[in-house]
């Protein structure tokens, strides 16, 4: 592998103004950058006869003009007016080329990650302005300062407000990542690449990461769940750092986060010694910037659906229901928790069927609740058995990394929550027993403990949760700390759910005598 490891969170940021950029040096046109954008659309082969885009409120969304049927065409989209990397991989005289040599050479361009190809890419595009064959939509993409209150520009004090410290500690890591990949440029780029600026490159970085979708969709059929074409991207949460719950919630930084399941930026070193490198085809390259399609707004659950139609060599999307004249038409960007809602596209949402809870500082919390429960029988020598178990059976990452949703946790988390918790007689036996319920005692002791988790959790994100969301609907409250305060009321609202569900299933496996449930994720 030719990369520096580094965990690429998603993100949003501020930039100042791209001098370089076409769009920045021409004013937007009189019926506005949507209707300009519409036209460029229809003259570029793009069909979409029952949407239109409405700008009139700076957020952009799509609005059905005319009754659809379910199974109706919404948009069909060429894939020559995409910039999809897929397409370089099928065409004889691109494969393996980049398409822009002046930035990033072919012996560049094998070296670098699906998004940092396509930001490259983009860039390039927008640097030939009119020339550009996708002018038009680069003119109707956001600006620099569509983002300024991304995640990316908050200071250390506002990022210390999320009260979540793997998505401060990510943002940290996305600044430095960005840098890289600018030094990356510099030393093994075109003719061009030493012109570039980091305002440019975060720009694209930006849009890419928040824009992209999957271009390999159910090639040659009809009706595929919109969720498919975000199924790659963003990328997931690193873990939680291991250090004391506490002292894990109040570090400023978390230079442990480091996930080796992240994308790599390539260090000057590989980018040196890649002349010749053969570039990199797999399936996570098949990734595209459309036009038109990324202008729909994320709904979970919504199910407009995207194909590839090979014989049309178009992408197209399907309505999954009816939909009526004036009513915004959706799509979901894939089965996204907040963090990466937040991270990307930069709002939170309510009671998201996909949220997560990165659960800092577990591993600590349970085994100060084990050295309380075996003071008479070992005690610390009892407890450092036990973690060694976990260990010895690669559970370790279930506690440190585990990911708590409000419907229960992962089953390794609950196998090693037993080999913590369980009375020694069952972990003194076959430990694979404790993959599921063996006694309604250590059950009860693991939601006991998972339980005083959620409540030490949301103390360490403060206050109450409704006390947060008026605050945040209030007028005088600033976009930034409404947004920090949006995600703390969802993750607080998550903990609290696990919570009820824990003392629902061990009300009922009392009354029944025996452990009804592990209450674990599906």
């Amino acid at each position: 592998e030719m990369r520096d490891s580094f965990p690429l969170l998603s993100f949003l940021l501020r930039v100042s103004p791209l001098h370089a950029l076409a769009y920045s040096t021409t004013p937007p046109p009189a019926g506005g950058i949507a209707s300009s954008f519409e036209g460029w659309a229809s003259s570029a082969g793009i069909v979409a006869p029952k949407i239109r885009i409405d700008d009139a409120d700076e957020l952009r969304n799509v609005i059905v003009t005319a009754d659809v049927e379910e199974g109706e065409v919404l948009c069909v989209v060429p894939r020559t007016r995409c910039l999809d990397l897929a397409s370089l991989a099928v065409d004889p005289t691109k494969a393996g080329a980049s398409p822009c040599e002046r930035l990033a050479p072919t012996r560049l361009w094998a070296s670098l990650d699906w998004h940092e190809r396509l930001s490259v890419w983009l860039l390039a595009e927008a640097r030939r302005g009119r020339a550009s064959e996708i002018c038009g939509y680069i003119d109707y993409l956001p600006s620099p300062a569509s983002f300024e209150d991304g995640l990316l520009d908050w200071t250390d004090a506002e990022l210390a407000e999320l009260r979540y410290p793997p998505l401060a500690a990510a943002v940290r890591e996305q600044r430095d990542s960005i840098r890289r990949l600018l030094e990356a440029l510099r030393a093994g780029g075109g003719a061009d690449a030493g012109s570039v600026t980091l305002e440019e490159l975060s720009w694209a970085q930006q849009l890419v990461l928040s824009r992209a979708f999957a271009s390999d969709i159910n090639k040659g059929e009809r009706g595929a769940t919109s969720g498919a074409m975000g199924s790659r991207a963003p990328l997931p949460p690193p873990p939680p750092p291991k250090s004391g719950f506490q002292k894990a919630w109040e570090r400023s930084e978390l230079s442990t986060v480091v996930a080796t399941r992240m994308p790599k930026l390539p260090s000057l070193d590989d980018i040196k010694g890649a002349i010749g490198g053969e570039p990199v085809n797999d399936p996570s390259f098949a990734m595209a910037l459309m036009p038109m399609l990324d202008s729909f707004n994320h709904k979970s659950g919504a199910v407009n659906g995207c194909s590839f139609d090979p014989e049309a060599n178009a992408f197209v999307l399907t309505a999954g229901a009816p939909l009526r004249r004036g009513e915004e038409a959706y799509i979901s960007y894939g089965d996204k928790g907040n963090d990466a809602l937040l991270q990307l596209f930069g709002f939170v949402e309510a009671s998201n069927p996909h949220d997560s809870f990165l659960a800092v500082g577990l591993p600590e919390h349970v085994a100060a609740v084990a050295r309380d429960s075996f003071r008479g029988g070992g005690g610390e020598a009892e407890v450092t058995r036990r973690v060694g178990l976990i260990e010895s059976l690669g559970l370790g990452p279930s506690l440190a990394s585990a990911e708590l949703t409000a419907r229960g946790a992962p089953q390794g988390t609950w196998h090693a929550l037993r080999l913590l918790l369980g009375s020694v007689e069952e972990v003194s036996g076959d430990l694979a027993r404790l993959r599921g319920a063996v006694s309604l005692e250590t059950e009860a002791r693991c939601w006991a403990a998972l339980r005083s988790y959620c409540k030490a959790a949301r103390a360490a994100m403060g206050g109450a949760r409704k006390a947060d969301l008026a605050e945040a609907r209030s007028t005088a409250c600033q976009p930034r700390r409404a947004l920090a305060l949006q995600l703390r009321a969802e993750k607080k609202r998550l903990l609290s759910e696990l919570e009820a569900a824990l003392v629902a299933v061990e009300s009922r496996s009392r009354k029944a005598g025996k452990p009804l449930s592990t209450v674990a994720m599906p």
